[in-house]
């Protein structure tokens, strides 16, 4: 997409989500829900770049094991988890103590992360990744949350205002790990998003996905080492009724010291366990990212999808 055509279009982004900041969150929950699965459904079915990405990406998790009626019937699920997370965003910073107080809830196994001292919350883009955040700093855990900037500045600006309602604090992706390491050295808690490629150029590592390699960062275990914080995997499940409930899968200790073989080891154990969570609910997750899209030198280059490229 052409600079010139981005900076036209900006202004009617920017309305469009002024308009929408001003009416979603005055609708009720039940019409919020049957905007998500409205939008969702015709979303799958004008994005056909995305759709085609989840169909190969769909392919290369499951293979045979599931029908293709099975993979459709997951990715229009996905899009609907995906829009109903956006809509929340929204919705959720109006009202919010209230809202996330009555449509939030906290399993047990999530308790430890409100003590008080440094740790890291690392999650994926699955369920409504948004709302952690919020309500975590609404009940008095502030995170620290790294986010990539959406490319409009006005509506990358009033986004963060919503993110930031309950006293989460958004940092930019550039330049995020030293203001992390801060946080951690004074005793705070951090969160990251780790299903996302990060080049080797970048520090990536790789490690496996659904059986094949896939670049990732390794600064979560690298900061839990420099730091002393525990890993805490966290996810976020969309339930009956508009409701969520936000749990624990596998808490890890710091490693004693972050050996490049000890911070592979344990990054692959963070991405094994996001791995058998979307395996449980794949309808949870964002199968429309190009999350294969970069091949090792020296893997299965022919089990890659499509729109893969050579590291």
């Amino acid at each position: 997409m052409s600079t010139g055509y981005r900076e036209r279009r900006r202004p009617f982004e920017t309305a469009a989500f002024r308009v929408a900041l001003a009416l979603i969150p005055r609708l009720p929950r039940r019409a919020v829900l049957g905007l998500a699965w409205l939008s969702g459904t015709l979303g799958c079915r004008l994005d056909r770049k995305g759709w085609r990405i989840g169909r190969a990406n769909l392919d290369i998790a499951f293979g045979g094991t599931k029908t293709t009626a099975e993979k459709h019937a997951i990715l229009r699920a996905a899009y609907i988890t995906m829009t109903r997370t956006f809509l929340d965003v929204i919705w959720f910073g109006t009202r919010a103590p209230e809202r996330l107080t009555r449509y939030v809830a906290i399993d047990d196994s999530a308790q430890p992360i409100f003590r008080e001292k440094n740790q890291i919350c690392i999650g994926a883009h699955f369920g409504n990744w948004e709302v952690v955040g919020q309500f975590m700093a609404l009940r008095g855990v502030p995170l620290h949350s790294i986010a990539m900037p959406v490319k409009n500045p006005e509506v990358n600006r009033l986004l963060i205002a919503r993110r930031e309602v309950t006293g989460q604090t958004i940092i930019p992706r550039e330049g995020a790990l030293r203001k992390l390491f801060a946080v951690l050295r004074a005793g705070g808690k951090t969160a990251f998003l780790v299903d996302q490629n990060t080049k080797e150029k970048d520090g990536g590592i790789w490690v496996d996905y659904f059986g094949l390699p896939v670049p990732v960062t390794p600064a979560p275990v690298a900061l839990a080492a420099k730091t002393d914080s525990d890993l805490f995997i966290v996810f976020c499940l969309p339930q009956r009724g508009g409701r969520y409930r936000v749990y624990v899968t596998e808490s890890l200790p710091p490693p004693t010291r972050a050996s490049p073989e000890t911070t592979r080891m344990m990054t692959q154990q963070i991405l094994a366990a996001i791995e058998r969570e979307v395996r449980i609910h794949p309808e949870c997750w964002l199968w429309m990212y190009k999350r294969w899209l970069i091949k090792k030198p020296s893997g299965p280059s022919e089990r890659y999808p499509f729109y893969a490229n050579r590291a």
